[in-house]
């Protein structure tokens, strides 16, 4: 980070952000810290970084996501206070991150799988998934391999539902597939069913963790989309089917006409985007 950094500041810029991170590091100061977080806001401009190489996976990721170079700044401090004392640093930056504002709260969800030990953070990155502001929970759930790695069953599930309900990207949850589970075939089932019975729409998108775990209700689910008047629903009920393991679930959609268009352009999860 500190060689990007170098690549892309001005150098009164680098000087002023290496003195301050040196300072925080070597006097282990939580005071410093809090406040070099806050200063990097006026002392360091919003601008894209170029990454014109991506050499590791932490350059690739921080190219993916576009980051900007007062972002880079603030991770590249909370990542240097962290190796140089991460017993002391940790509960420091967990406090920083509950005063944060919500540019700095978005940077620090965004770029949470790149500081060292961001296993530690994982009360802090469960907590964004209470808030109702779309770039806060945009920042941890879309595009961000964190929850995959780091959240259990339950915490997973509400993230994935509440995505769902915001309206947000379905397809930009990473580990979709891996993380798919029982419960939440059910959980997903249940929002569907109080969807329909207001008249709503549901985002065929929801039923990609769904195919593995289709039995009872599921499978009346199932003969719902394929039967449905929307093409994507039809799509969406199609390849829940076709990775399924059950016989009954890979009967109905035996003899769908959908059989056909798959069959000369295959089509998945991605290509259901109205």
């Amino acid at each position: 980070m500190r060689n990007l950094l170098s690549d892309t500041l001005e150098p009164s810029r680098q000087e002023w952000l290496y003195g301050r991170v040196d300072t925080v590091c070597t006097e282990t100061s939580g005071k410093d810290l809090f406040l070099v977080y806050s200063l990097i806001g006026r002392k360091i401009p919003g601008q894209l970084v170029t990454i014109d190489k991506a050499s590791s996976p932490i350059t690739k990721y921080l190219r993916e996501q576009g980051i900007r170079q007062d972002q880079l700044a603030r991770i590249y401090l909370l990542a240097a206070a962290l190796e140089a004392d991460r017993e002391f640093f940790v509960p420091k930056v967990a406090t920083l991150i509950q005063v944060a504002d919500t540019g700095e709260l978005v940077t620090f969800l965004k770029y949470l799988p790149v500081l060292p030990g961001s296993g530690a953070f994982l009360d802090s990155a469960v907590e964004a998934l209470r808030t109702n502001i779309a770039t806060v929970f945009d920042a941890i759930s879309l595009g961000n391999p964190y929850p995959a790695e780091h959240f259990n069953q339950q915490q997973w599930n509400q993230m994935y539902l509440k995505a769902a309900f915001m309206g947000r990207d379905l397809l930009k949850i990473l580990d979709v597939e891996a993380r798919a589970n029982a419960e939440l075939a059910r959980i997903i089932s249940d929002y569907a069913h109080e969807r329909w019975a207001a008249s709503r729409a549901v985002d065929p998108q929801i039923w990609r963790p769904v195919g593995p775990f289709l039995e009872g209700d599921l499978l009346g689910d199932m003969e719902r989309l394929l039967q449905s008047p929307d093409t994507l629903e039809q799509k969406a009920g199609y390849l829940c089917c076709r990775v399924s393991d059950k016989d009954v679930a890979r009967e109905l959609i035996r003899e769908h006409p959908l059989n056909e268009e798959y069959e000369k352009q295959p089509f998945d999860w991605k290509d259901l985007i109205a």
